[in-house]
């Protein structure tokens, strides 16, 4: 791999005949004080330009400390309302003229990608963490090396599956000072599941993923064995990252035929929005049309979903909402730890 090459102080103060002391008071703009003439400011300048030199900005603000810095983190593969999510986020720092820094980590990685950042000095740390990643990051959650290096800094954690962890996991967060925003993947499902039983759709179709995630939490369990039949399917999205979910919808739409034609599901319930669009219209090329037919259930709300061929019911996640909080604590930052859990809302087509 190539690497890059920065000129350093000591080799600029070499190339310009001068000292390392001279190159710093030009950095840090208090030459005038030094005592360094005009020419000589001119000269180094000039020169700077010309080789392409970059002063090491960490180093300097670490001298300056003019203002605080945020450390961005995100944790995992960027997806549906994470992005979203990072797109507020950047409308933020740009309104407020926040110095950020922007670092991404894969799985298992958690722990080293704090310890870096830490080591550029930032104020605070905001961790965005993906539903793409295995058991929504549990595994890196549980990294019992994590905690010294988290408990030093102010830091949020956004998009926190509640109700996904055991409760441990939480406690443990939350005694390193963690402020935790995010929402109840189970308690998303509540609403969906009590109208399938009061409208006694009975059959279901679903994501084993999500299935899994119902199964933990002991309302929407008995809420699952009040229907009369639930089927589940295989995720379609592990390890494919670059697949288009629409295009991933219509393969899982293939598979799925077969059970679809012989269970006669009421509604069928997909990890996302684009993966249902996908879903229907495969559906909707072979003669089963949606949602008359057959109903289908997605999930973010999507900003494009009103304007999208087949009408789909969908979960709402609660991005400004979660955007909102991580804003307030940042602006005024809190010694309380707590938990923000913010309610998602169920849109049925």
């Amino acid at each position: 791999m190539l690497k890059a090459r920065y000129y350093s102080t000591s080799e600029l103060a070499k190339k310009t005949g001068t000292s390392r002391q001279v190159i710093s008071a030009i950095i840090n703009e208090n030459w005038k004080e030094k005592r360094i003439s005009q020419s000589t400011y001119d000269r180094i300048t000039k020169e700077m330009h010309d080789i392409g030199f970059v002063p090491n900005r960490t180093a300097i603000s670490l001298k300056k400390n003019k203002k605080d810095r945020i450390g961005l983190l995100c944790h995992g593969p960027l997806y549906s309302h994470t992005s979203t999510a990072l797109e507020k986020l950047n409308h933020y720092f740009l309104g407020s003229q926040k110095s950020v820094e922007i670092h991404m980590s894969n799985e298992g990685e958690l722990c080293k990608a704090i310890k870096d950042m830490m080591g550029n000095r930032v104020d605070s740390l905001i961790i965005i963490l993906s539903p793409m990643l295995p058991n929504f990051g549990e595994p890196d959650l549980r990294d019992k090396s994590l905690a010294p290096f988290i408990r030093p800094v102010p830091h949020f954690f956004y998009n926190f599956p509640f109700d996904v962890h055991s409760k441990d996991v939480e406690k443990d967060l939350l005694a390193c000072g963690s402020h935790l925003i995010g929402f109840s993947r189970p308690d998303a499902y509540t609403p969906f599941l009590q109208n399938l039983l009061k409208k006694n759709r009975l059959k279901l179709l679903i994501d084993d993923k999500i299935y899994s995630l119902l199964e933990k939490c002991r309302q929407t369990k008995e809420l699952c064995e009040g229907l009369d039949q639930v089927i589940t399917y295989p995720n379609p999205q592990g390890g494919k990252l670059n697949e288009n979910p629409f295009l991933m919808g219509q393969n899982l739409a293939r598979d799925l035929l077969p059970k679809i034609k012989d269970s006669k599901s009421d509604f069928i319930v997909t990890f996302s929005d684009g993966i249902a669009q996908g879903v229907a219209h495969y559906l909707d090329e072979h003669g089963i049309s949606v949602p008359s037919k057959i109903k289908i259930l997605g999930f973010d709300k999507i900003d494009s979903i009103d304007f999208l061929k087949f009408p789909i019911s969908t979960i709402e996640v609660p991005v400004d909402k979660m955007i909102d909080k991580l804003i307030e604590l940042i602006e005024k930052p809190s010694k309380n730890n707590f938990e923000h859990i913010c309610p998602t809302k169920l849109h049925l087509e």
